[in-house]
């Protein structure tokens, strides 16, 4: 029992500078991409304006674009339907066909 707790408190002594270091980590990955975001802006060949024109223009053409995708796969799931729905009454017939047959055949 004692061999337990003392494993336990070495343990619980330990996590403490490993809670430090993640902490630090994250510090600096948001120091990074702050920093990396205001290099990026002053160097950018473009004006603030500009950019958010040519952001919004792509945003525009992929809503665009995802519209016309979607209205695409809708016309194929109802032309699936559809034929689904005439090889359900076409294997209906069949069968009907058969069992009449089979009827006949035994009268």
């Amino acid at each position: 029992m004692r061999r337990k707790e003392r494993q336990y408190e070495r343990e619980m002594s330990d996590s403490g500078p490993q809670d430090r270091s993640r902490g630090r980590d994250i510090a600096f990955l948001i120091a990074g991409i702050g920093l990396g975001t205001g290099i990026a802006l002053l160097f950018a060949p473009e004006s603030g304006e500009e950019i958010r024109h040519a952001i919004s223009r792509r945003y525009r053409r992929t809503v665009k674009n995802i519209g016309r995708q979607t209205e695409n796969l809708r016309d194929r799931a109802e032309d699936l339907l559809e034929h689904a729905h005439d090889l359900r009454e076409h294997g209906s017939r069949l069968l009907h066909f058969r069992q009449r047959e089979t009827a006949r055949r035994r009268a």
